[in-house]
This record gives structure tokens, C-alpha cells and sequence, in this order.
């Protein structure tokens, strides 16, 4: 019985064989998903770089493999896009390998008119984190759609600043919906999936690998208009989905980050190397001239609740940053005895426009 095309296209992806630069020779050669799926070992073997995965490939082809797919995914929930679709995401039929298949769970529309992406380290620092969250949360207020790679650290962050703004952000998956990675990350995930969007190219019984984060990454930076990298280190995923972002012809934004820190070398030599600095969301909206007619972003802290400071208050708070500072710097450089310190400190924690962290430390609520 034949098939829809997009059913065909669904089977192919399941052979991991057919890696997304195979199946994107393999749709230009043949007519037809179902004319590659019939297709004889022989005629597959006889195109470039097919010689030893053809019998694999061929051996492989099942339309059982097809139905349990699908009845799993209807099972789940989740809504799989073929590149044939006429709501495939538009952006990202634009990147010179789009994946041939997309499993979506949540929102299923991504408007990539909109999409800006925060990457960065796993083993992100507390400054990272804040200005991840800080930005995305910001972008979140202006109704963009935050798109990050749900792993540790400076992902984590940016999605939750956007959830925090209660605006739509995409999770780029690097494994199968049935091994969401990291697994202590699932919650998040179920909160993303209930008013965002989660997104993976892979089959639902793909386990993470070492070779299916930086593949998944070319989607991550296809499916945005730019991208943010907040803390990376010399050699950092972050920084691949920066390259793919500037051969796919996207802008590329970093934020500076302490000389020191080997989470920021990587940033820093983007900036070196031409990126744009970010300190603020403004600095990514001026590049959009569509965008930055949306204005500035209204502060998560109300500019009435810092107006009614006192002098010495506002001046505590304006020692006070996203970098940790000790109370006795505060003491010292604001000009106030410890008992005035303490009250001042107190106080702000009150209005929640800070925060005491580790080691009598203080930061700025993101």
C-alpha cells in the first residue's frame, strides 16, 4: 500500500546511517521520498559516499519501523514535521543541511521571525547564569522566543528567564524524546513543553551522544535570527554553534566576562574576532531594525520601587552587580558604618532587588 511521502521521510530518519548530509544528497537525487525507499542497494551504493553504508541502508528500510514511530508519537503527544511541510520552520529550511525531520512537543508553531538563542558553558558561573536569565527574561518581555539547548548552566538559565517572563522558548534536544538529556532537566523540560516548544531532529529512541550535540546545534543556531553566547571556554559547544551561526549567516552576540575566568575566554575572542558586545537586550535589537521598534525593555523591578531609594540606599545598590561583592567592599566604598550597611542590605533583600550569597557576598536580583 503506498505511503504518504512525509511517512517515507519518517522511515529513512530512522536508519542512522543516513546521516543529515546523506539524506539531503539523497532527496536531491531521487524524485521522490518513496523513489529512495525503493530504491535498489545497487543504485544506492553507486552514489558518493554511499559504497559501504548502502546495504546497511537498504537492509534497513521497514514500514513497521514506520507504524511504531508514529503510534509512540501520537502516544507521547508530539507532532512530527517533515521538510515537505508547509509549516516546517522557515529559517531553518534556509540552512544548507536542514534535518529532513522534526519532532515537536508543545507550541507547534515556532515563529523564527522572532527567535534569538542564549548558549554557553555547562559549568557556567554565577555571573553567567544571572546574565542569561537577566537577557532572556528580557527578551521574554518583548514577546521574542528564546531558543537554547536545555543542557546545564547557561542553557537552563536562559530558559528559565524566559518561563520567568511567561514567553514562549524552543529546547533544542540533542537525543530522542525518549532519552530527554540531562535527566535532571525533565521538569524543566515539562515546563518548557507546557507553553513553548520542544524540538528534536532525532528519533525517539536516539540516546545522547558525543556526536549528536554538536549535529544538533546547526538546528539550534537555524532555527534563530541570532545568537547570544554568555560564558564559553576555549573550546566549547557554545562556540561551534557560533560558527555554524555565522556560516548560516546569522548574527553572532557575545557577553564580556572576567579576564580570568576560563569560562570567558571563549567570548571574549568572539569579541576579539568581531561579535557584537552584549550588555544589554538593546545591544541585540539594534542589529534588528524590525525588532527594535518594540522599544525598551520595562525592568523586572519596577523604576518606582528604585526611585523611592533614599540616597544611601541607592547608592548600595548601585555598588551592587551581577559579579558577588563583600559587604565589606560595600561598607567601604559606600561610606557606611557596618550597623548602616546591614539596615541598607536588609532592606533591599526586602524588595527583592537583591540577593546574599555565599561568603556574606551580595548581587543584583536578575
Amino acid at each position: 500500500m503506498k505511503r504518504p511521502a512525509n511517512h517515507y521521510l519518517i522511515g529513512l530518519n530512522l536508519i542512522r546511517e543516513l546521516t543529515p548530509r546523506r539524506m539531503a544528497i539523497l532527496l536531491d537525487r531521487f524524485t521522490s521520498p518513496q523513489a529512495i525507499w525503493e530504491a535498489p542497494q545497487k543504485e544506492l551504493a553507486a552514489l558518493p559516499g554511499f559504497s559501504k553504508a548502502a546495504p546497511k541502508i537498504a537492509s534497513s528500510r521497514s514500514e513497521e519501523a514506520i507504524d511504531h514511530e508514529l503510534a509512540r508519537s501520537k502516544e507521547l503527544g508530539i507532532q512530527i514535521f517533515t521538510i515537505l511541510d508547509p509549516d516546517y520552520p522557515s529559517l531553518l529550511r534556509q540552512i544548507e543541511v536542514p534535518p529532513a525531520i522534526l519532532y515537536l512537543k508543545g507550541n507547534q508553531t515556532i515563529d523564527t521571525m522572532r527567535t534569538i538563542a542564549i548558549v554557553g558553558t555547562r559549568r557556567s558561573s554565577r555571573y553567567g547564569r544571572a546574565v542569561a536569565e537577566r537577557l532572556a527574561c528580557d527578551l521574554g518581555d518583548l514577546s521574542l522566543v528564546v531558543v537554547s539547548g536545555l543542557a546545564l548552566g547557561i542553557d537552563s538559565a536562559a530558559h528559565r528567564g524566559a518561563l520567568k517572563a511567561g514567553a514562549q522558548t524552543v529546547a533544542v534536544l540533542g537525543s530522542g524524546f525518549l532519552h530527554p538529556y540531562p535527566a535532571s532537566n525533565r521538569g524543566l523540560a515539562e515546563r518548557i513543553s507546557d507553553t513553548g516548544t520542544l524540538v528534536s531532529e532525532y528519533p525517539l529512541d536516539t540516546r545522547p551522544a558525543k556526536w549528536s550535540f554538536p549535529q544538533r546545534n546547526r538546528v539550534l543556531s537555524g532555527l534563530s535570527r541570532g545568537v547570544i553566547v554568555v560564558e564559553a571556554p576555549q573550546r566549547s559547544g557554545a562556540l561551534i554553534t557560533a560558527r555554524l551561526a555565522l556560516e548560516q549567516g546569522r548574527e553572532v552576540f557575545a557577553v564580556p566576562g572576567n579576564v580570568t575566568s576560563t569560562a570567558s575566554v571563549g567570548t571574549n575572542r568572539l569579541i576579539k574576532d568581531g561579535a557584537k558586545l552584549v550588555e544589554t537586550v538593546e545591544d541585540v535589537l539594534c542589529e534588528f531594525p524590525d525588532l527594535s521598534k518594540l522599544g525598551k525593555v520595562t525592568p523586572t523591578k519596577t523604576k518606582a520601587t528604585i526611585a523611592a531609594l533614599s540616597e544611601s540606599q541607592r547608592r548600595v545598590y548601585e555598588l551592587i552587580g551581577l559579579e558577588p561583592i563583600h559587604i565589606d567592599d560595600i561598607i567601604a566604598h559606600g561610606d557606611l558604618t557596618p550597623t548602616e550597611a546591614a539596615h541598607t542590605l536588609l532592606l533591599l533583600q526586602m524588595e527583592n532587588l537583591i540577593q546574599q550569597v555565599e561568603g556574606r557576598r551580595y548581587i543584583r536580583t536578575p
